[in-house]
């Protein structure tokens, strides 16, 4: 099994490292000026990992993409069109904080939703739930990021 990482993660993976070297050497050095300069760049070399954090994880500090997730994971094969709408309506209450995903496709063989992005903000715009039906019932599940 390879596991392949985007630039990304290792410029995030090296900050992580190149943070911990500073601050093990923070600890061992006897310099107050020297241990709050290798503790400052420590925190600026940790940046890159946290942002990576961010930017890969949205549901971690974005309810939209939480309550998103959670509706995708109630999803499960065998369950009706019927089943999977009232399951909508119940993760999305008609007036409650989330706005509801928009059905982009509907058809005999699939149920497609995209999230809705909310008052205010411009993305996600493609964060979308594949339905794929048979016999109008849930044959096969995916969920396409943005």
């Amino acid at each position: 099994m390879s596991v392949q990482l985007h630039p990304l993660h290792w410029l995030a993976l090296f900050g992580l490292v190149i943070t911990l070297v500073l601050m093990v050497g923070a600890v061992r050095c006897r310099g107050a000026t020297v241990k709050i300069l290798l503790v400052m760049l420590g925190i600026a070399s940790a940046t890159p990992a946290v942002l990576v954090v961010l930017v890969s994880y949205p549901s971690w500090i974005d309810p939209r993409f939480r309550v998103y997730r959670d509706f995708y994971e109630a999803i499960s094969p065998g369950m009706s069109r019927a089943e999977v709408k009232d399951l909508l309506a119940k993760q999305y209450p008609e007036g409650g904080a989330r706005s509801r995903p928009i059905i982009f496709l509907e058809d005999e063989s699939s149920l497609n939703f995209f999230m809705h992005p909310e008052a205010g903000h411009t993305e996600p715009n493609c964060e979308a739930i594949l339905l794929k039906l048979d016999n109008d019932h849930v044959a096969k599940k995916t969920y396409s990021p943005d």
